[in-house]
């Protein structure tokens, strides 16, 4: 090692990086930080958008944004300035009601459609199965005709539910109807 110039301490364990390399370390180190940056959108139970580094605790319906660099992050309004949505009418209300009658008894029908199949069913398994003696005829007879009496009972709460979807189905129909010429 050369003898230090005048006026110069040496320098005792000192590293020497090229300033390029020194440069492409932090750009890189820039880069790797710019491809975290992430935004959490969500909307609170008044219709409020809120936007922030994290996501909120316990709130299921939270979506990740990936901030590109340089791009401006959303904006919270201040408060008093949200965007509120209007408010439902009458006839929202009584659409989205009539919407919910039909898909319940759309589920009732599905389900009394069922119970009426399988008491098909057991009838017609029922009426296969007989033994020997009158006194088992007899009592064959009489298991066939619970059989029948739940089937035709079956069937006739299916109808009935199949009766009052169509009446559901066209309220709603109706109610749709009504609301588009209001719009108009």
């Amino acid at each position: 090692m050369p003898p230090p110039a005048a006026g110069r301490k040496p320098r005792s364990g000192s590293l020497k990086v090229p300033a390029t390399a020194l440069l492409l370390l932090t750009v890189g180190a820039c880069l790797v930080v710019a491809e975290a940056a992430y935004v959490y959108k969500w909307t609170d139970d008044q219709g409020v958008v809120h936007y922030a580094d994290s996501p909120p605790p316990g709130h299921k319906d939270v979506e990740k944004l990936k901030i590109e660099s340089g791009a401006p992050r959303p904006e919270t309004p201040p408060p008093g300035k949200e965007k509120k949505e209007k408010a439902p009418t009458a006839s929202d209300v009584n659409i989205t009601q009539a919407e919910i009658q039909v898909k319940r008894l759309q589920k009732r029908v599905d389900h009394a459609k069922q119970v009426y199949e399988q008491a098909r069913k057991n009838r017609s398994q029922g009426e296969k199965v007989r033994l020997g003696s009158e006194r088992n005829y007899t009592k064959y007879l009489d298991r066939i005709d619970k059989l029948k009496q739940q089937e035709k009972q079956a069937k006739k709460q299916l109808d009935q539910l199949r009766q009052n979807l169509e009446q559901a189905r066209s309220r709603l129909q109706k109610l749709r109807e009504q609301k588009a010429k209001q719009d108009q």
